[in-house]
């Protein structure tokens, strides 16, 4: 039976009385990289921000990597997952004054900053990621003088730093112009070829589905509607009916591209 790298098990919450999150349940295993998809406000960031413990279920029970949370520190669980995610924000007015390879190496020690003494060995891991992600012109260059586009590539290679064991990446595209948005993508499918963790890619655009992933879940109004392989859950009927949409889907390149008509006739 294949490894279990996170189960969400009846999992509920309440903010100010409203119920974000509506019993859901989901796993995760080893081999498998989802994308989990939804409108904007469907629950998905309060999710997964249970995994690295950013946001607490109200009922229900969460593991990750065969732990369950309240009952094992935390801290250790959360030491094996690459997490990028817009909360980052929040981290600004130290990231900014950081070059990108400070960044990159403080991935290993989960840090926003760098604090920590670091070896030759660690430098140059840090390089070859670096070179990995597309950012070496840019790897003495203050965070703030960068691109939304290379910020967004320097995070992600922060998380790959620590050769997580499980990597969430929240709406990485979001903001990103097309150019922008399809470096990052290829970029990213590309290093994933050479990564053994599983994925969880969140977003609310079909289209940003790239070929390393191998399952999709749909979240809406805090609950899971379906689950699979992307090849079973992105089809036309079912999009249509989550959509409220008369929509086709194509595939190309292996990544699924959607087109909407507007005559339902």
């Amino acid at each position: 039976m294949r490894e279990e790298i996170i189960g969400f098990e009846e999992i509920t919450f309440r903010r100010d009385g409203k119920k974000i999150l509506k019993g859901v349940n989901w796993t995760v295993h080893q081999g498998e990289n989802w994308a989990l998809l939804g409108l904007n406000g469907s629950g998905k960031s309060t999710l997964l921000g249970m995994i690295p413990a950013y946001t607490y279920p109200s009922s229900g029970e969460v593991r990750v990597f065969g732990h369950t949370y309240g009952k094992y520190e935390w801290q250790k669980v959360k030491a094996r997952v690459g997490f990028v995610s817009s909360t980052m924000n929040e981290f600004s007015q130290t990231l900014n004054y950081q070059t990108v390879q400070r960044i990159v190496l403080s991935g290993k020690f989960s840090s926003i900053g760098l604090y920590d003494e670091v070896t030759e060995e660690d430098r140059f891991k840090a390089d070859k990621i670096i070179e990995d992600f597309g950012i070496n012109r840019i790897r003495e260059s203050k965070y703030h003088l960068c691109s939304q586009g290379e910020q967004r590539r320097s995070l992600i290679a922060r998380a790959f730093m620590n050769e997580p064991d499980l990597m969430v990446l929240d709406e990485p595209c979001s903001g990103l112009d097309l150019s922008a948005r399809e470096e990052l993508l290829k970029t990213l499918n590309d290093n994933y070829k050479k990564s053994h963790a599983p994925l969880i890619y969140v977003t609310h655009n079909i289209e940003e589905i790239i070929p390393a992933i191998t399952h999709v879940a749909i979240m809406e109004d805090g609950q899971i509607l379906r689950k699979g392989k992307k090849e079973e859950v992105l089809k036309d009927e079912i999009l249509s009916e989550i959509y409220k949409q008369q929509v086709a889907v194509e595939w190309q390149y292996g990544r699924p591209w959607i087109k909407v008509s507007w005559d339902k006739g």
